[in-house]
């Protein structure tokens, strides 16, 4: 019971952190975008993805409601890619194998939920390690679907 009771406080910790780093990165992200509105005329603001019409069906929640059903229908080629990815170092190289070998297993919305899973994956892991690893694997989601994803993406 003890065992459990740490164990439930060090996710809480870990969550904590984790949520603490990703509200560090939207800051970030905002100031980002604020910054670009003059070469790039993209306004958040009237963005149905970041200010959609209906907040009740943001694009967040739909992209969650479907990373939980691809988590369930690929559990393991997934945990076999976390497993491969966190017993080697942290390289940009590795996730993309890895991401690749375990997309081949997916189909549709799936192949391109699959990496943020792994991603989010790795996070909760490495960051319950003490690792802060959040701004590396935010590099790496990016790169992966501009590189793998992009075309589908603009498609759909």
């Amino acid at each position: 019971v003890q065992q459990d009771i740490a164990s439930q406080s060090l996710d809480q910790e870990v969550l904590l952190k984790v949520k603490t780093e990703i509200e560090e990165e939207l800051k970030s992200l905002d100031k980002e975008i604020s910054e670009a509105f003059a070469s790039t005329g993209f306004d958040r603001h009237t963005s149905p993805v970041f200010s959609p019409a209906n907040p009740d069906s943001s694009v967040e929640d739909c992209l969650a409601h479907l990373g939980e059903k691809a988590s369930q229908e690929l559990r393991a080629p997934l945990l076999g890619a976390l497993q491969t990815l966190l017993s080697r170092p942290l390289t940009y190289q590795a996730y993309r194998e890895c991401t690749l070998e375990t997309t081949v297993h997916a189909s549709g919305w799936n192949k391109v939920l699959v990496p943020l899973i792994l991603l989010r994956q790795m996070l909760l892991e490495l960051t319950r390690r003490g690792q802060e690893p959040l701004s590396a694997l935010l590099e790496f989601g990016v790169t992966f679907l501009e590189d793998h994803a992009a075309e589908y993406i603009i498609q759909q």
